[in-house]
């Protein structure tokens, strides 16, 4: 009986103790106004066991033995460790906002890190501010990052970018970032083959901006030498939305505004005009074939305000084994200029789905179509800005016939805008899909296949009432490009003693295939015949396959335990575009020390020490530069043959970036204050140019690794949390860079000239300007006589008269010349960064974010056609009342002259050049969103009004449209050059967030 008891007694208290051991806890996790967060991350401390909340905020959790804490976590809020105590079962969790982020979580190559345990340089951009910007693609919002300088080349819907993280590091090779879409390294650039000007198509306006989640931009190497051989000018990261467990989400976005120009250019009438043929050869517009009394307003009948709407549908949800995101959208965007016009139709699904305790699945799929019609740009007599700047007024929009009014060869602005037909239309699918086996829970072993296939088509017709074709042409090109990637790696995440242990090596390998098409035909029968097999000349036929291979390994890992965190990364990358050299090396290393790690160092809740050292590649250097090539059409009467059109140089090596980065990242004030200071230095070797070779070769270059350049500079990004209330909450982010750039070494280091006025010079920074130093206007015959007694073989100045300008002698040689030419001025910006506000109280919400640019030049080259005052193209009001007529009028504006003489006052020199710096209040929304106690009721989830725009002020002092434009679109070396394009407009939308 006694044993009988001791069983029981025993049994008992095994039961109370494993009750003791394993416990039911529920509870909830909600913000500071008691708002339930939607999964929100529970873990029990020190083991795998975890849950999510509901989509009330509430959880339910069974504590394993020894359980003493849990830690809760979502994205957004500061994490928390709750303490378990014994016999309590319910835990309410309330978690503040993390106003400075140290715990959010960014991804970073191949592994997410805790912004707090970063040892590289990294800005992180929200889906929030991708889609701040009204009618944009994703490189707009990098603005919001230190150290990166977005110029959007023109204001064309659809446009190209030209996007330089930490400088310039190439000439010939690309300088975009490399761009990652979901794990995807995307194809980037401009497809197109047919020329409208300096503009350009960009390949990502294909991603759907409303589709992201968020996007990291990796800056040093440690961060960044993982991606090996592509990643010289930065990675850009993006990732798409994904769903989460819960209660299905169903959200609609809707938003119709319009585009606008937000400057014109002051150009004479008609009857000024008149006048200005008058005082220039003496005669009236009707003895060229015009009429005097006709005042076309050119740049009112070509841009107009037009609409731009964006309809998006997403729905969200899944439960713990399935999480799925899909979503639709249409995006229709008219610019300011007649004509021109990007509409895009997008669909995704992302799915995640964990088929056991072993097993995870993963797919995320994008597909695009959109539609870019373009209008003739710049940098072209035939484009619609161009001729609406020069055309005489005198022209009228329509003869008495009907047709389109013209002179002098320029088109007609109109015509421009409403008959040439130009559409460049793409089909295209991003996507992969993954599975990740769990051997044990410390090792994931994965393995994914990515692609992104491009499929661009062009076609154009100019009919015969256009001055660019005199009898109809016909234009159809194809441009399809594939890349298939196949990755498989093993990841370790773990401990080891007192140290976090996070590695990963794996196996890529990557296939580019492209295949080009290009049809021209011209001479149609009659412009109501657009087809290709009615016209009368022969058509011109091009086209080529071409492809290429890469294959890479790569290792790397993390270590920290709490304060010292080191991360080394190497990858090796073999491509089939080099002959001698296939194989790049790239390694990377990092380490950071959080003196507030353990405990709080004064105000400090961090005070982190970090530097990194490491190499990257830029291959993107075309497929055949390292061999010779051959190529048919040498065909002698009725023999086809081949010849050679290209020598190879098959020791050409990787452009190799070595850069060195040291920063400080610091928290304080309770994670009210947070700041991260860097400083880098970026040296670019081996540089791949065209080197020049005797002509006896039958070539005027090769292409080989002849020079190299430099990168400095500085930045810093600071978040202050200003008001952190229920009701009411302010933050502000600024962010600065300084960067100095300069050409180290060239070929016998020669100069090159690019562009207008653009020169490439050892010792000088890529973009700089070079010409002739200009010193006022002569004022009389004296002036000019005794400049001309300097010398007594030729004139100081060919032809110079009172009122043309006077050029500084560089040389004192008593010659003004082309030796007399120097630097007057640069591209690059010394300065650059922004001011990001936000703010809410109650329901309202106010964002605004400006954006600055200091220290930068600008070559308007505008001045020299509509300010040359020398021609019979239309001029500037305040050049024709400005110009010089007697002695005493000043030295802005040269004499009204025709001929040969006035050629001195179209030289290019530092009066095209002027100062480009400009602050721009880039983007700024008002919202407001329904409380609820009105939404509840309706069952409704959210409901929020906006009103938005994007560039509505900027403060400059240049004098044309707009500072930021290129008129030479992505070129890396020709930058900062204005030529008549069209200008960025300004845009403003209103719309209603919905979701159910």
């Amino acid at each position: 009986m006694k044993s009988f008891k001791l069983i029981v007694w025993v049994l008992l208290l095994g039961s109370f103790s494993a009750l003791q051991a394993q416990q039911a806890i529920t509870g909830t996790v909600v913000d500071e106004s008691g708002v339930g967060l939607i999964g929100a991350t529970i873990l029990v401390d020190n083991t795998t066991t975890g849950t999510v909340t509901d989509i009330d905020g509430n959880f339910e959790l069974e504590t394993p033995a020894g359980a003493t804490g849990l830690t809760v976590s979502y994205t957004g809020f500061t994490t928390q460790r709750v303490r378990l105590t014994v016999g309590q079962t319910v835990y309410d969790i309330v978690l503040a906002e993390d106003g400075i982020g140290l715990d959010e979580v960014v991804v970073v190559g191949y592994s997410p890190v805790r912004r707090k345990d970063l040892t590289g340089a990294v800005s992180s951009i929200s889906t929030k501010d991708v889609n701040a910007e009204a009618g944009a693609t994703v490189q707009g919002a990098l603005r919001q990052a230190a150290g990166v300088v977005v110029q959007q080349s023109n204001g064309a819907p659809g446009a190209g970018y030209n996007i330089r993280v930490r400088g310039v590091t190439s000439i010939n090779a690309s300088n975009e970032p490399l761009f990652v879409v979901d794990g995807v390294p995307v194809i980037s650039g401009d497809f197109s083959q047919q020329g409208v000007g300096g503009q350009g198509t960009n390949a990502l306006a294909d991603i759907n901006p409303a589709d992201i989640e968020s996007m990291e931009v990796l800056k040093d190497a440690s961060t960044t030498a993982i991606y090996g051989s592509r990643a010289a000018n930065g990675v850009v990261l993006i990732t798409t939305k994904s769903g989460k467990s819960g209660k299905t989400k169903i959200n609609f976005n809707s938003s119709y505004g319009f585009n606008e120009l937000p400057n014109t250019i002051d150009v004479v009438d008609g009857a000024t005009y008149n006048d200005y043929l008058g005082e220039l050869f003496g005669r009236t517009a009707n003895f060229f074939g015009m009429d005097s009394t006709v005042s076309s307003n050119w740049q009112d009948l070509i841009f107009a305000s037009n609409p731009l709407t964006s309809q998006q549908l997403s729905i969200s949800g899944g439960d713990v084994k399935t999480k799925f995101y899909g979503s639709l959208g249409y995006d229709d965007n008219q610019g300011a200029l007649n004509g021109t016009r990007f509409k895009r139709y997008s669909g995704r699904l992302n799915l995640d789905h964990t088929a056991s305790d072993k097993l995870a699945l993963n797919m995320n799929l994008g597909y695009t179509n959109s539609d870019n019609k373009r209008i003739q740009g710049d940098n072209n007599i035939y484009g619609a800005v161009s001729a609406a700047i020069l055309l005489p007024p005198t022209v009228p929009v329509r003869n008495e016939d009907g047709t389109y009014g013209s002179a002098f060869g320029l088109e007609n602005p109109v015509a421009a805008t409403e008959v040439y037909d130009n559409h460049a239309q793409t089909n295209r699918i991003i996507g992969n899909a993954s599975a990740t086996f769990f051997p044990i829970d410390a090792i994931a072993l994965k393995a994914k296949l990515g692609v992104d296939n491009v499929n661009y088509r062009e076609n154009v017709f100019e009919p015969s009432s256009l001055q660019s074709t005199s009898q109809g042409q016909i234009v159809e090109s194809s441009n399809v490009r594939t890349r298939i990637i196949s990755e498989y790696t093993a990841t370790y995440n773990g401990s080891v003693g007192a140290f976090k242990l996070n590695s990963t090596v794996g196996a890529i390998f990557q296939r580019d295939d492209v295949r080009r098409n290009y049809f021209e035909t011209n001479d149609l029968p009659s412009d109501n015949f657009p087809s290709a097999d009615a016209a009368a000349s022969p058509a011109t036929v091009s086209g080529d396959k071409f492809g290429s291979t890469l294959q890479s390994y790569i290792g790397t890992v993390n270590v920290n335990n709490g304060g010292l965190y080191v991360t080394a990364s190497f990858r090796a990358d073999g491509s089939s575009r080099f002959v001698n050299n296939r194989w790049g090396y790239f390694p990377g290393i990092a380490a950071g020390y959080d003196l507030a790690s353990s405990e709080k160092v004064g105000p400090f809740e961090q005070l982190k020490l970090r530097a990194s050292y490491g190499q990257t590649g830029n291959n993107n250097i075309g497929d055949f530069q390292t061999r010779p090539l051959f190529a048919g059409g040498a065909s002698y009467l009725t023999t086809p043959g081949i010849s050679q059109s290209q020598l190879g140089n098959p020791d050409l090596v990787w452009e190799t970036t070595t850069q060195f980065n040291a920063g400080l990242d610091i928290a304080l004030l309770t994670n009210r204050i947070g700041a991260s200071f860097d400083f880098y230095v970026k040296n670019t070797d081996d540089l791949i140019l065209n080197r020049p070779i005797p002509t006896t070769s039958g070539f005027g270059t090769v292409v080989s690794n002849v020079g190299s350049m430099r990168n400095t500079g500085v930045e810093a990004s600071l978040t202050f949390v200003n008001v952190q209330q229920p009701d009411f909450t302010w933050n502000t982010t600024l962010t600065g860079a300084f960067n100095k750039n300069e050409v180290t070494a060239l070929f016998d280091d020669q100069p090159q000239d690019f562009g207008f006025a653009t020169r490439l010079a050892v010792g000088q920074p890529v973009g700089s300007f070079f010409g002739l130093v200009t010193d006022g206007i002569y004022q009389n015959q004296a002036e000019i006589d005794a400049d001309n007694a300097l010398n007594d073989d030729r004139d100081y100045i060919v032809g110079a008269g009172p009122g043309d300008f006077r050029f500084v002698d560089q040389n004192d040689d008593g010659i003004i010349n082309d030796d007399d030419r120097t630097f007057i001025g640069q591209a690059l910006p010394d300065f650059t960064g922004g001011v990001n506000n936000k703010l809410a109280y109650k329901g309202l919400e106010l964002d605004f974010f400006f954006q600055f640019s200091f220290g930068n030049d600008v070559y308007n080259n505008n001045l020299g056609f509509a300010e040359g005052l020398n021609s019979v193209f239309a001029p500037t009001v305040r050049s024709y009342e400005g110009a010089w007529r007697m002695e005493g009028d000043g030295d802005d504006f040269p004499r009204i002259v025709g001929g040969a003489p006035s050629d001195n006052n179209r030289q290019d020199s530092d009066r095209y050049v002027e100062d480009g710096s400009f602050v721009r209040l880039k983007t700024a929304t008002l919202a407001y969103n329904l409380p609820r106690s009105v939404l509840d009721p309706a069952g409704i989830d959210r409901l929020r009004i906006f009103v938005s725009g994007t560039n509505l002020v900027t403060w400059t002092d240049y004098s044309w449209f707009d500072p930021e434009v290129n008129a030479f679109g992505d070129s890396n070396v020709a930058l900062g050059t204005d030529f008549l394009t069209l200008p960025i407009s300004r845009t403003v939308e209103f719309g209603i967030n919905l979701g159910f």
